[in-house]
């Protein structure tokens, strides 16, 4: 077999490979063997038809296709040894170039290559931001809301109030054919001032609207869509609403002392701050490390030289289109009413978002990976015994549990936990190290480290003195 090797952009290999014509008539009997063994030959039991009865029924064309299969299964392993190929995944026979002698091109795409240029060097400042009060007393608040009683009031609506209404929105100037209705009868329920910051629905500041009404009233009012507005569909357009007000509550709140706290199924008050604080903290630490470590893998992608080819980029890109439309069904929809709603075609949505996130996951988990080897990450099997069993005990409480169990042995699942549980933690502890490293915790544990050593020589070399003076004063 010859073999010309060639790099091909994209990280890729093309490779010819021409055959010797007497092994590729070899492949021939066999292809003609397996077309016999699959049909019903009259006078010939299946397999045993001669070559040129199987040729003259079935044609050349598919025996020589159906070798060129049984051949390249065979070859292909050959030919990725023979031209010291690394490959990401299977090839593809690109071309059949000539028949005789067999010569065919194939293109195999290869595995990735991360060069981590001064990594070492990579810096990035890590404090994490103290817990504001306004935060934690924004979180009690929420749970005296929750554990609140609602009284009827016959008063205009004012800030804490619970406000029930129907909303009604049509579009002022519609285009030809365009529906004008926006929102017909639709409930919606808010609690006057309360996260108006994160308020969206219908629009940012709509809350304002809905002070100083009455249970019964209706009020109309005019709204301009900003350009930049979440909602596509509707940046820069004018919309009437018109609202109806079906009830306006006021908020009894529980005081806060030990039985608030153990309407919350906290012993008492004091602990129920300690928790509070708690998750606070942890909530903001865990945001926090997400952007950090997200700036630090972009400086690394920035100065790093990263190759891989087309088709693990495709599979990060379908990965991350399951992930998009599962986190879609959980809203009730589907791809494409999305697309509809938000008047985007598929293939631009792809391109425009979902190749950019997946470009940026894998090129993360790749320099992670190689930072890990070069590192010399490792786990501790105390620190993956724990984590199995905390695996373990979430799955037992999933609702897929009994469905798990069916479709799989117990030493499958076993060995599934098992390989995601070593997965997280290699990943936190490559994390943690990429932390020490940045943060330049790794570069002062280095020069302690120096002190130390020079302290421990200073030490040795003064009780060496000592001990040579001693014995210089017993010889005299």
């Amino acid at each position: 077999m010859k073999l010309e090797k060639k790099e091909i952009k994209n990280h890729q290999v093309e490779v010819i490979a021409e055959i010797d014509q007497k092994q590729f008539d070899q492949f021939k009997s066999i292809a003609a063997r397996n077309i016999s063994k699959e049909s019903k030959i009259p006078g010939f039991r299946p397999g045993k038809a001669p070559f040129d009865v199987i040729k003259r029924i079935y044609g050349e064309e598919l025996i020589e296709e159906r070798a060129v299969e049984e051949l390249v299964n065979k070859v292909y392993p050959e030919i990725i040894k023979e031209a010291e190929i690394n490959p990401y995944g299977p090839g593809k026979l690109e071309d059949i170039i000539n028949k005789n002698p067999p010569k065919y091109k194939f293109i195999i795409p290869l595995a990735p290559e991360v060069d981590l240029k001064g990594y070492q060097d990579v810096r990035q400042s890590y404090k994490i931001p103290k817990v504001m009060k306004k935060d934690f007393d924004q979180v009690i608040s929420d749970l005296q809301t929750n554990y609140a009683t609602a009284e009827d009031v016959s008063r205009p609506s004012k800030t804490g109030d619970l406000i029930s209404i129907k909303i009604n929105a049509v579009l002022q100037k519609p285009l030809k054919d365009e529906n004008p209705v926006i929102l017909k009868d639709t409930p919606h329920q808010a609690i006057l001032g309360e996260h108006k910051e994160d308020e969206q629905f219908p629009y940012k500041g709509f809350m304002t609207q809905l002070l100083n009404l009455e249970a019964g009233k209706i009020k109309e009012f005019e709204h301009k869509y900003a350009k930049d507005s979440q909602y596509e569909n509707l940046q820069g357009k004018n919309v009437v609403f018109t609202i109806e007000v079906d009830s306006i509550k006021e908020l009894i709140k529980p005081e806060l002392n030990d039985d608030f706290a153990k309407l919350v199924g906290i012993d008492s008050f004091d602990n129920l701050k300690q928790s509070v604080t708690d998750q606070l903290e942890t909530g903001k630490r865990n945001e926090y490390e997400n952007e950090y470590f997200d700036k630090v893998l972009d400086k690394l992608i920035e100065q790093s030289t990263i190759k891989y080819p087309p088709e693990m980029l495709d599979s990060e890109i379908a990965d991350v289109q399951k992930n998009f439309v599962q986190n879609l069904s959980k809203q009730n929809l589907d791809l494409d009413t999305y697309l509809k709603i938000n008047k985007r075609e598929k293939d631009e949505f792809i391109s425009k978002e979902l190749k950019p996130a997946a470009k940026k996951r894998l090129e993360q988990a790749l320099v992670i990976e190689e930072f890990s080897k070069l590192e010399k990450i490792e786990i501790d099997q105390e620190d993956l015994q724990k984590e199995y069993s905390k695996s373990f005990l979430q799955m037992q409480s999933s609702p897929n549990y009994k469905k798990l169990q069916k479709q799989m042995t117990t030493k499958k699942m076993a060995d599934a936990l098992v390989m995601q549980a070593a997965s997280r933690l290699m990943h936190q502890n490559s994390l943690n190290r990429l932390k020490e490293i940045a943060s330049g915790e790794a570069e002062k544990a280095t020069e302690i480290g120096k002190l130390a050593d020079s302290d421990k020589k200073t030490s040795k070399k003064e009780k060496d003195n000592i001990t040579n003076k001693n014995e210089d004063q017993k010889a005299e």
